[in-house]
C-alpha cells in the first residue's frame, strides 16, 4: 500500500513560521504595556530601585544639605569637540562668545573669577583694565539684566524695584562708594551681581546672574556703576553740553525719577 504524504505549500509553511515566532513573542509582550494590577516585571532592579537625589533638593547626608555638588578642586571643564577661532575663519560673530566662555571656565586667578580675595575678603578694585570698549559694554549689559530694579542712574527707582516689596538699593549710597567698607569694594558689587545676595533664612533677597553675564560682562556692569556713581556726584555744569541736555533740571537722568532716599540692606 503506498503511503501518502501532505505537502505543505509555502504559504503553509510562511504561516507556521508566523505562528511559532508570535508564541515565543507572547511572554516577553506580557511584560511591559498591558494592563494588570500585578506589579511589573524587573529586569534589573538595581536600575529601578536604586537610590537618587532630586536636583535643588535637601539632604543630611552632606554637611551643607545639599544634594547638587560643587565640582571638586583641580576639575577642568571641557567641552564635547574643541575648536580655535584660527581653525574658523570669517566666523568670529558666533565663536568669540564661546572663546570667551572657555576663558572663564579655564581661567586662573581668584580675584578676577570670583572678585574676592584669597582670604575670602572683596577686592577693592577691579583686577581688569577698564577702557572705553569695556564701559559700552558695562553700560549695555547694566540696561539689560540691571535697571529693571535698579533704574537706568542705579539708583533703586527702576520699575519692577519700585514695587518690590523691599526697597531696592540706590548705588549712590555712601556704602557702596567707600572703598574702606566690605559692601564698597568693586569685588563685592561683582561678586553679588553672579552669585545673588540672601537673607539670613536662605530666601534670596536678589537672585544672581552668572547664568547670564560672562565673567568679563560683571566686571563691565561694576565699571558703569562707578560711572554712575561719579557722574551723580559730580557738578551737572561740568560736562558737555550734549551730555547736559539728557540730564533733568536737578542733574539726573531722565530716565529715571531721581536717586532714591531708600537704601536696601544690601
Amino acid at each position: 500500500m503506498a503511503s501518502t504524504r501532505t505537502k505543505t505549500t509555502p504559504i503553509a509553511l510562511s504561516l507556521a513560521l508566523a505562528a511559532a515566532g508570535l508564541a515565543a513573542a507572547l511572554p516577553m509582550a506580557g511584560c511591559r504595556g498591558d494592563r494588570s494590577e500585578e506589579r511589573p516585571h524587573q529586569f534589573f532592579p538595581d536600575l529601578d530601585d536604586g537610590p537618587r537625589f532630586n536636583p535643588q533638593a535637601q539632604t543630611p547626608f552632606f554637611a551643607d544639605g545639599r544634594t547638587m555638588r560643587e565640582p571638586v578642586d583641580g576639575t577642568v571643564a571641557f567641552g564635547v569637540f574643541s575648536f580655535t577661532q584660527d581653525s574658523l575663519p570669517g566666523q568670529a560673530d558666533w565663536s568669540t562668545p564661546f572663546m570667551r566662555e572657555r576663558e572663564d571656565m579655564l581661567g586662573e586667578g581668584v580675584e578676577t573669577y570670583t572678585g574676592l580675595n584669597a582670604d575670602g575678603t572683596p577686592v577693592q578694585t577691579m583686577p581688569v583694565e577698564v577702557t572705553s570698549e569695556l564701559l559700552a559694554r558695562g553700560e549695555e549689559r547694566f540696561n539689560i539684566y540691571c535697571s529693571a530694579c535698579h533704574g537706568y542712574a542705579g539708583d533703586g527707582n527702576g520699575m519692577v524695584g519700585r514695587r518690590w516689596s523691599a526697597p531696592v538699593p540706590t548705588f549712590h549710597d555712601a556704602k557702596y562708594k567707600d572703598r574702606s567698607q566690605p559692601t564698597g569694594g568693586d569685588g563685592y558689587i561683582f561678586h553679588i551681581a553672579r552669585n545673588g545676595l540672601k537673607h539670613p533664612d536662605g530666601r534670596y533677597r536678589m537672585p544672581g546672574y552668572g547664568h547670564a553675564l560672562t565673567v568679563e560682562d560683571t566686571w563691565a556692569v561694576v565699571a558703569h556703576i562707578r560711572v554712575l556713581q561719579q557722574a551723580f556726584d559730580n557738578d551737572p555744569q561740568s560736562l558737555p553740553a550734549d551730555a547736559r541736555s539728557q540730564l533733568d533740571p536737578r542733574g539726573r537722568s531722565t530716565g529715571t525719577t531721581g536717586a532714591s532716599e531708600q537704601g536696601g540692606g544690601q
